[in-house]
């Protein structure tokens, strides 16, 4: 080694990523092709990570938003083989398909959680915007006080105690059958209700995985 060469900048070394539980803000990744159009064959760009707490560190499920120029989609990494996508929807849309009635079951912690939920209309007339990410029957398996955080905690501990970052809500999800569908209630204070269809795919779904450029 030259007298000066310990004074020469060193090349960064560039971040491989090889799988999608790694994904950070600015990454992109490529859908295969699948029964959901609006993901098929397309790239996608990770713009927020968020967690949420359903009971300590064993429990808490990472999320990662995925955006393309018009449509939004968000993304858990279930296990080694399998993704989790849901699609956010508007109560109404959720009310062409699903009894009011019933929903409102699900949503009522003194109803229980052993409640099911059966589409009233053919999967063959489904709105186009949600074909490919609804099942013909739901079973609940759950009622919940969760804490969402607006932060990755992948590789840190979640808050021991209430600091402000937290947003508490009421976490109901019901699964189909065949456990390729789920549908997930989130109700926070004053009455805010987030809805996601979830369909459960592959990781080979995903073609490749781009991460983003170092500057």
């Amino acid at each position: 080694m030259g007298l000066f060469d310990r004074f020469k900048e060193k090349a960064p070394v560039a971040r491989k990523l090889e799988h999608p539980q790694d994904l950070l803000i600015g990454d992109m990744l490529d859908f295969a092709l699948m029964s959901q159009a609006d993901l098929s064959n397309k790239s996608f760009q990770v713009s927020d990570i968020w967690t949420l707490d359903l009971g300590g560190e064993k429990h808490k499920r990472i999320y990662f938003q995925l955006e393309d120029v018009d449509f939004s989609i968000r993304l858990r990494v279930v296990d080694n083989n399998t993704l989790e996508l849901g699609l956010e929807v508007f109560p109404e849309t959720l009310l062409k398909v699903f009894s009011e009635e019933d929903i409102a079951n699900i949503l009522d912690p003194d109803s229980g959680v052993n409640h099911q939920l059966s589409a009233n209309v053919s999967m063959d007339v489904l709105p186009p915007e949600i074909s490919g990410w609804v099942a013909e029957t739901y079973r609940q398996e759950g009622f919940e006080l969760a804490y969402r955080y607006d932060d990755d905690f992948r590789d840190r501990a979640l808050p021991e105690h209430e600091d402000g970052s937290e947003e508490a809500c009421d976490f109901a999800w019901l699964f189909s059958d065949n456990r390729q569908h789920s549908l997930e209630f989130r109700v926070f204070d004053g009455g805010r209700t987030e809805a996601h269809l979830c369909a459960y795919l592959p990781i080979r779904k995903i073609d490749a995985l781009w991460p983003a450029k170092q500057s």
